[in-house]
């Protein structure tokens, strides 16, 4: 008998440390990243229904006959403080050009709870409807009185000891006061000298200077005077708006341009399918916002064929505006409502500069 030889196959053997590189590697994967993800969130035709009630009434407005869709964008966020985000779900949205990642600290503090988040964003879409609602009654012409007083100081406030709390600005560099940004730009003139400020303070104006200071690095301006002022207007039409769980401040010019829109005859749209973000302030500056790739991508999910976003976030959208839609760059209420007429006439809107 002959025998037959037996052929071992044996596994490559792995050093232990292998297996322990490998395992360490997808654990890390795993492990909470201080990153904050936003991609596309819903569009919503603040002209239309949400949730089965009408996003907005106007008293004294009306809904006109075919006018079409104008749409507030959304960003999903994702994260701390109220989540968390793995690092695997990091390197995901490095690959997804629809997905930012973005540090947690560049959008909330460190030690921010997730309520409190919640509570400011709630706060901050508030505020922007009434003053949404001031810039849409002003652009149409309307007398809207208002008033800016100080409400309180910043920690080693340069303007403690001069302004008071409860003092009415009236006048900032010499130029009478509508909103909050006239007194930054009066500070940002004066700088690095004293502001010059009119207040009316127990009943009687006073002329003050007060001192300007740099401001804390990361700020939007380089210059301040370290007050939180609060505006008050006397609003002569009531606006409800009925939005859950939506929060923050960069709807106001889309709600800016509804509230025109029911307050005027015919349609401001024209049956257009338009969407729109941003700031506004009183006197109708429309400012930037975060998160504009992915509104831009969910409003074209959407079906919207133009967009309406502020000019400070353009640089943002190069190479990021999907196909089907168009983009136009708004640094003024005036500058997106007549953006939003021509769009709704079939036209491309004459002076406004395409964004991205």
């Amino acid at each position: 008998m002959r025998a037959i030889p037996r052929v071992s196959r044996r596994r490559p053997s792995v050093p232990a440390s292998g297996w322990l590189a490998a395992g360490s590697a997808a654990a890390a994967l795993l492990l909470p990243a201080p990153y904050i993800l936003e991609g596309p969130g819903p569009a919503i035709d603040v002209l239309g229904e949400h949730a089965g009630h009408p996003v907005m009434t106007v008293d004294g407005g009306a809904q006109d006959p075919g006018e079409g869709r104008l749409d507030m964008t959304t960003v999903l966020v994702s994260g701390p403080p109220g989540g968390t985000t793995t690092a695997a779900e990091v390197v995901a949205a490095l690959a997804d050009p629809t997905t930012d990642a973005v540090p947690r600290e560049l959008v909330h503090p460190t030690g921010v709870s997730a309520e409190e988040v919640g509570r400011a964003n709630e706060a901050a879409m508030t505020s922007s409807q009434d003053v949404a609602t001031v810039a849409a009654l002003r652009s149409l012409g309307r007398d809207v009185p208002g008033e800016l007083t100080v409400q309180a100081f910043a920690p080693e406030s340069p303007a403690a000891g001069v302004l008071r709390e409860g003092d009415a600005v009236l006048r900032a560099g010499g130029e009478p006061v509508r909103s909050v940004d006239d007194v930054r730009t009066a500070v940002e003139a004066a700088a690095p000298g004293p502001v010059a400020l009119t207040v009316r303070r127990e009943g009687r104006e006073q002329d003050l200077e007060v001192p300007v200071a740099a401001a804390p690095a990361g700020s939007e301006r380089a210059w301040q005077i370290g007050v939180l002022m609060d505006e008050r207007f006397e609003v002569p039409v009531e606006v409800d708006f009925a939005l859950e769980d939506v929060g923050g401040p960069s709807a106001g010019t889309v709600f800016a341009l509804a509230v025109i829109e029911r307050l005027t005859p015919g349609a401001l749209t024209g049956g257009a399918h338009v969407a729109v973000t941003g700031t506004v302030t009183a006197d109708g500056r429309v400012g930037a916002i975060g998160g504009l790739p992915q509104k831009v991508r969910g409003a074209a999910d959407a079906g919207a064929t133009a967009f309406l976003a502020p000019a400070e976030n353009c640089a943002e959208l190069v190479g990021r505006v999907p196909e089907g839609i168009d983009v136009y760059a708004v640094d003024t209420l005036d500058t997106a409502r007549r953006a939003l007429e021509a769009l709704g006439r079939g036209q491309t809107p004459d002076g406004v500069p395409p964004c991205g």
